[in-house]
Parts: C-alpha cells; structure tokens; sequence
C-alpha cells in the first residue's frame, strides 16, 4: 500500500466506459470487506456501490462541495454516524476501500459536501449521514483544461512541508529524517484532504502519536465535518506505515496526551512493538 499512496492521484476525467460485470465483482468485494473490518472506535459504516444513470453526459458534472467531473461510470459512497466518532471511522474505513480500488488500476477522488442524488437519501438513516462520494472509473488519458485548471487553482501538488505538519516532542522540534517514524508522517503529509487543506498535525513521543486538528478558517458549512473524515484518513495512513515495519498499533483516545493551544484533539495511536 506504501506505492499506492504514494503514486496516487486525483481522476475527474474518466474513459466513456462502463464498468465491467467482472470488475463490479472486484469492486463489491471491496466494499464488503470495508464493512467486516473493525473500526477503531467501533461505529457501523456502510458501503456503496452505484452506477451512474448519467455517465456519458457531454458536459462536466459538478459534485459535491467542488470538484468537476467527467464521463464518471460508477461512485463509491457510504454512510456514518454523524458523530466525531463516527467521521473517524468512516474517513478510516473509506480511505482503505479508495486505496484498494487504485491498487486495482481504479481512478478515483474524494469529494465531500452536500449531494443531490436521491438515491442517497435511502443510505442515512436518522442521525446518520452521507460525507462522501468518490467517483470510481477508469482513467482518461487526457487531462480535461478544467480539470488542469482545478488541479492548479487547489495546488494539489504543492503540500506543506514536513516540518509544519510534524513535532517531536513538541511542535517547534521536526522529526528528523533519521527517526523511525519519518516515513510514517511522510505517509500522513501524502494523504488527500477536502480541499487540500491538509489540517493533520501528528506529535511524536516516544511510541504515541498524537493527533491534532488545526482548523481551517472559514471552511464551508457542510452536513458533515469533513475536517474530521480527514483525521480519519491520517489514522489509517500512519497504521499503515507502521505495518510496513511490522508493528502494530493501537488507536484511542488519551485524557494525558499533551493539548498544544490552537489545536483540537483527535486521538493518539500507541505503537506496539
């Protein structure tokens, strides 16, 4: 998974095809298998898979909270318990079923917000909600100028700098290149984002990660908060990283991690050896 995060990226323009029965059976594998996996803090996500009914329409489609897309085949989507809780596990539980989907050659991209899809509104049961959905398709091979243009305006390419998202100890020390963990975080600093925002901040001491949230001014007022998903989705990069050299973790919430001002904390992850 390390190469899957790492050479992923965002796909808005997708080939005029539809998905395949074959791969719709990979594709629904996928999704059960997000849904028996255990999430960290034990709320029910669900998983789904829908066709689109208009997915050789001509023009771009907007989705969404932002994000044009294209000739989109199918969307993966899902809903959650729209609690702090709840957003953790869906951005945990959703973020594997986007990575096992582009290990497969898959294009995909997060978009939150509010949908207008009525198929939605049978999938969010009372006090539930619907976050996300990632169009899933095979990828164009040309670039749309709208696309090239929302890629430029987003600086999707142009992330914070490691030692602005990372603390040893404390956030005025960098995790040094040298530590253990360095790939670890650099995992977290690929990770997606809503609007690329990147509000991940991780403090390392010695075998925890804390994780904070650093808000995002003015963010759009959405049915979800997204902010959160997003923490959800640096959780389940840093696990794994850590499985990548063969150490487990363990995910919580520590009354005695440390709360640096300005930042909201989410949870801690415990490294066991």
């Amino acid at each position: 998974m390390i190469q899957v995060i790492k050479q992923r990226h965002s796909v808005r323009t997708f080939e005029k095809k539809t998905i395949s029965l074959d791969d719709e059976k990979v594709i629904q594998k996928i999704v059960q298998d997000g849904m028996q996996e255990a999430a960290p803090f034990g709320t029910p996500v669900k998983l789904y898979f829908l066709r689109n009914k208009d997915a050789h329409s001509p023009e771009s489609k907007k989705v969404g909270m932002y994000g044009y897309v294209k000739h989109v085949p199918a969307y993966l989507t899902g809903s959650t318990e729209n609690t702090k809780t709840g957003l953790l596990d869906f951005g945990y539980v959703f973020e594997k079923a986007i990575l096992e989907l582009v290990k497969r050659g898959f294009g995909t991209v997060w978009l939150s917000g509010d949908f207008d899809n009525e198929d939605l509104e049978n999938f969010a049961r009372e006090g539930h909600v619907v976050p996300v959905m990632a169009p899933v398709g095979y990828p164009g091979y040309k670039q749309s100028l709208k696309e090239r243009f929302l890629r430029m305006k987003q600086e999707a390419s142009d992330r914070k700098k490691h030692e602005d998202l990372f603390g040893f100890n404390d956030f005025s020390t960098p995790v040094d290149k040298s530590h253990p963990y360095y790939e670890v975080l650099e995992l977290v600093r690929l990770a997606p984002s809503a609007l690329n925002k990147q509000p991940w901040r991780v403090l390392v001491k010695d075998d925890d990660f804390h994780l904070y949230l650093k808000r995002t001014e003015k963010f759009p007022e959405q049915v979800a908060d997204s902010e959160m998903i997003n923490m959800g989705i640096a959780m389940r990069h840093i696990m794994i990283g850590l499985e990548s050299l063969s150490h487990t973790g363990q995910i919580l919430m520590d009354d005695a991690a440390p709360r640096p001002e300005g930042l909201e904390y989410v949870a801690s992850i415990h490294v066991n050896s």
